[in-house]
């Protein structure tokens, strides 16, 4: 199951790059969770409704937002750690960003049921309970 899983996280960036929240609507569990302090906009989404505005909040605010997994691995049968490169422009300012985060992925049953973001792979990997 674990490679699965880094399967589904790795399509869903993919996806999620041309299509926004439409592409991960249908991978969240009922009971889905949010917790992205470090990200591009800090922000807590509770379920798939709170998850919506916040990508429609990021529709609002950036002209171009992209997360390119430079690395996504099974910590063990229900984790993903996914190292990502964030790039965006914001609207109107123009200003960009270009960082490294990582996220860490809970799915069960082939669903995410909890998405937490990282300033580094370490924090990330501190956080699931495994050395760094």
């Amino acid at each position: 199951m674990s490679q699965e899983n880094v399967e589904l996280v790795r399509e869903r960036y993919q996806q999620v790059n041309r299509r926004g929240f439409a592409a991960v609507a249908d991978f969240l569990s009922p009971e889905f969770t949010m917790n992205s302090p470090q990200d591009v906009e800090a922000s807590q989404a509770h379920d798939k409704a709170g998850l919506q505005k916040w990508f429609e909040k990021m529709d609002e605010v950036w002209e171009r937002l992209a997360f390119d997994p430079t690395e996504v691995s099974a910590l063990d049968a229900e984790r993903v750690i996914a190292v990502v490169h964030t790039s965006g422009r914001a609207k109107g300012s123009g200003i960009e960003i270009d960082q490294e985060l990582t996220h860490l992925w809970t799915l069960s049953d082939g669903k995410a049921v909890r998405f937490e973001t990282y300033s580094t792979k370490w924090e990330a990997l501190e956080a699931a309970g495994l050395p760094g």
